[in-house]
């Protein structure tokens, strides 16, 4: 800043009041403390702060907030501490509620860094306090009292202390119950003196009672004596209470000293988290007004879009009107003029309300397009500055505070004047309120003065460094309506407000008759330009509303296909969880046969087992049908002249693509590769070739061969018949045994085999199935199906 800004612009513009909003949203006193030491910054300095409020205001839009609990101002027992002074236990426990709270902090910026980002700095900044926590936390409980768990000493004293009261009281009790002392005692209870615990004697049977009489009631009547028996016990406890707070003191000190060895990263941790508060203050005022963070320009000038007065608009959010203002480019001089009550000063104050906002770095009451840069200085004369005391009339004290303005303006400078020049003869308050203005804009200045005066009017029509603007008035109504109109200079409607007002006709038609023609032909050409402005602004607002209504109506559209394409997946997802539901019912069947099969004869296995091939025969054709169907939308029916080896095709019954391999056209199956290199066969049925996929390359036609006859590995149970178990043997010996069980199996009837190879290397795996192919026992096999053992076990269909 070139220069400090006066107490008395920052009065005008109610800059007390905007500071006051923001430190009622902090959370801490730090964090107060940080709104009241704000001051103008830099370019360098701002930037950084508006993005960091942003992302804060963007984070408490979620719900995500920080918690300031715990923070407050150890500052000063930071420096006692620091010093070499001891701390009160209080004021450690202050330390402590602050490390948790810091380190409390610290997660919460490390937890949502990705979503503020430009606080990393302030986090890389925030000491982790692992030291003083690892020390200070445990030292006291959440009661705020030293921890007797920390500290055993403690401990022992309070226990012993605890343990000699009861006993004492117990026997005290007994004493004043005692029927010898039913005459002696005042009252049968028992109470301290100087730490001592007494009874209560009548004073005529003190020397009745054993013990030393140490305090009389103010009647006389009553000895407080302590009782032989109990002397002792009270200098214990007197002792133990001088070790316990000799303890305490010693512990005290030793916290002390820990704080004053951290007191530089506390209270380093102190200004960091009364900033964040300050940020998260300033994030929540800018949702209140609607506010965000210019774009912001190295030269001193803005264009606000949707500014409204931040106080304004916080009392009264509904009735506040928003306006588009320009300044300093390319005009350097913005003449507002118009109807009384009409809010040009309301506007003059948005202005500088936002600059100054802009200069401590905060957003600004306008929307998120706007542009602004800083300036160096702000000077205001808004209101009345007449003193008695001083002999200043409201006309001289302008002129007095218009030389200061002249003196100080320079490039950068922004100058507020309300009805500039006004109190004094039109024609020669008009001259001298022009002659200010040139000199203020040949400084370099940006101004924005209010105005009746018509020859200021004229300024905008013949001198580029001017410009007209107008609050505009609703002739109908005889309300202003608080809207700027730039380029436009206003009537003042004077007679029309003073009609609203009450004035008599009779006044008025005087009034109108006195006006000149001249006059009366300019504020003509004015009232209908402001009319013209109008209408314009209502067919713009038109034009508004219709595109509002077609986006409305766009957005119902494309809510709708959503709709109707979220019910079409629900209808694939409702009949593909009616399949799955009859599937697992089946698989029910299956399983509650499960252990009859295990346990029967060779005839009952038979039987039982041809009726799990029934129900897998029925499964298989429901799955022939239901199937493909839901895959349609992505696949096609596996086309054997269009399939090409090494493409993508999906596998029906596990829903799950692979990659294709040698067809086998006599038996109408494929190879297919899945996962790690695990061949299986599978029918044309059980497969899809994915849509879009490109055609096989033409080849030579050969006669059709007959329909091969469909053929499949049936879901299958182990039983002791049904089984080879393989697992642990060499490759050799293994494939020795399964040929050997494959013939008696076939000599046996049993047409499915279970072939049990395990997981382990693969080898064995691999070496089974790819002697299967030339077996001559074996027409199919398939890998494993969840319930059959999985991948670690072969299926295999055995030729009759």
């Amino acid at each position: 800043m070139n220069a400090p800004l006066s107490a008395r612009v920052l009065k005008i513009l109610e800059w007390d009041q905007v500071l006051g909003e923001l430190a009622a949203r902090t959370s801490s006193e730090p964090g107060a403390q940080c709104v009241r030491a704000l001051a103008p910054a830099g370019k360098e300095r701002i930037e950084p702060q508006l993005r960091m409020i942003t992302e804060i205001k963007e984070l408490l839009g979620k719900g995500e907030a920080p918690s300031f609990s715990g923070v407050t101002d150890i500052a000063p027992s930071c420096v006692l501490a620091r010093k070499g002074g001891s701390l009160k236990l209080a004021e450690i426990a202050a330390v402590r509620e602050f490390v948790i709270a810091s380190q409390a902090l610290r997660g919460f910026l490390t937890l949502h860094r990705a979503d503020i980002p430009s606080l990393s700095d302030e986090l890389s900044l925030t000491s982790p306090l692992k030291e003083i926590g690892a020390s200070l936390i445990p030292a006291l409980t959440d009661a705020n009292e030293l921890s007797e768990a920390r500290y055993p000493v403690l401990a022992r004293l309070k226990g012993e202390m605890f343990r000699l009261r009861q006993e004492t009281e117990k026997a005290l009790l007994a004493l004043v119950y005692a029927p010898s002392m039913e005459r002696a005692v005042q009252e049968r209870v028992f109470t301290t003196r100087n730490d001592r615990y007494v009874i209560l004697v009548k004073a005529q049977y003190k020397n009745s009672v054993r013990g030393t009489a140490l305090d009389v009631s103010s009647s006389g009547q009553t000895v407080y004596m302590e009782p032989d028996g109990v002397h002792q016990a009270n200098n214990r406890l007197i002792s133990l209470s001088v070790e316990l707070q000799m303890e305490i003191g010693r512990i005290v000190r030793e916290l002390s000293e820990l704080v004053g060895a951290h007191a530089d990263e506390l209270m380093a941790n102190l200004e960091r988290a009364a900033y964040l508060d300050f940020l998260c203050a300033a994030a929540a005022l800018s949702a209140h007004i609607r506010g965000s963070a210019p774009e912001v320009l190295d030269e001193p000038r803005m264009q606000l879009y949707g500014a409204r007065h931040p106080l304004l608009y916080l009392m009264n959010p509904g009735g506040t009107v928003a306006n588009d203002i320009s300044l300093g480019d390319p005009y350097r001089c913005l003449i507002i003029s118009g109807a009384n009550t009409g809010g040009k000063t309301v506007l003059m104050k948005t202005i500088g309300l936002s600059a100054l906002l802009l200069m401590h770095g905060l957003h600004l009451p306008a929307g998120p397009d706007s542009r602004a840069g800083l300036y160096t200085d702000i000077m205001a004369d808004i209101g009345d500055d007449q003193s008695i005391a001083q002999s200043l009339s409201s006309f001289s004290g302008q002129i007095v505070v218009m030389g200061e303005m002249i003196e100080r303006a320079r490039p950068g400078s922004l100058v507020l004047i309300d009805e500039i020049a006004q109190g004094t003869n039109p024609r020669q308050g008009a001259a001298l309120a022009q002659a200010l203005l040139e000199r203020l804009v040949e400084s370099g200045a940006s101004i924005i003065v209010t105005t009746h005066y018509g020859e200021l009017k004229e300024l905008g029509s013949g001198d580029a460094r001017f410009v007209n603007a107008s609050v505009s008035f609703d002739m109908e109504t005889l309300a202003p309506t608080y809207r700027l109109h730039v380029g436009i200079p206003g009537a003042s409607y004077a007679i029309e407000i003073a009609r609203n007002y009450g004035v008599p006709e009779d006044v008025l038609a005087r009034a109108q008759a006195l006006l000149d023609e001249r006059s009366t032909t300019a504020e003509g050409l004015i009232e209908s330009l402001q009319r013209h402005a109008r209408e314009l602004d209502e067919e713009r607002a038109r034009l508004g509303d219709a595109q509002v209504e077609l986006d409305k109506e766009k957005r119902a559209f494309a809510d709708k296909v959503r709709r109707q394409a979220h019910t079409a997946e629900e209808l694939k997802f409702e009949r593909g969880v009616e399949f799955l539901d009859e599937l697992r019912s089946f698989r029910v069947k299956i399983a509650s046969r499960m252990k009859e099969i295990q346990q029967a004869g060779m005839k009952d296995a038979v039987t039982l087992q041809k009726e799990a091939l029934a129900i897998e025969a029925g499964v298989r054709g429901r799955m022939q049908n239901e199937g493909p169907a839901r895959f349609l939308d992505r696949y096609a029916n596996f086309d054997p002249d269009a399939a090409i080896p090494g493409a993508r095709v999906l596998v029906i019954p596990l829903e799950k693509e692979g990659t294709l391999g040698p067809l086998d056209r006599a038996a109408g199956t494929a190879e297919v590769v899945l996962g790690r290199g695990l061949k299986s066969r599978y029918r044309w049925k059980d497969l899809m070739l994915p849509r879009g996929a490109p055609p096989a390359p033409p080849r030579k036609e050969k006669p059709k061969e007959p329909e091969p006859e469909e053929k499949f590995v049936p879901l299958t149970v182990q039983t002791s018949y049904n089984t080879v178990d393989m697992r642990g043997m060499r490759v050799e010996e293994a494939l020795a045994k399964m040929e050997s069980e494959f013939d008696r199996m076939t000599r046996s009837g049993i047409r499915v085999a279970v072939v049990i190879h395990g997981h382990g290397t693969g080898a064995l795996k691999a070496a089974v199935r790819s002697t299967l192919p030339h077996s001559g026992y074996v027409m199919d096999f398939r890998p494993g199906e969840m319930g059959e053992g999985g991948d670690g076990v072969t299926i295999v269909t055995l030729r009759d």
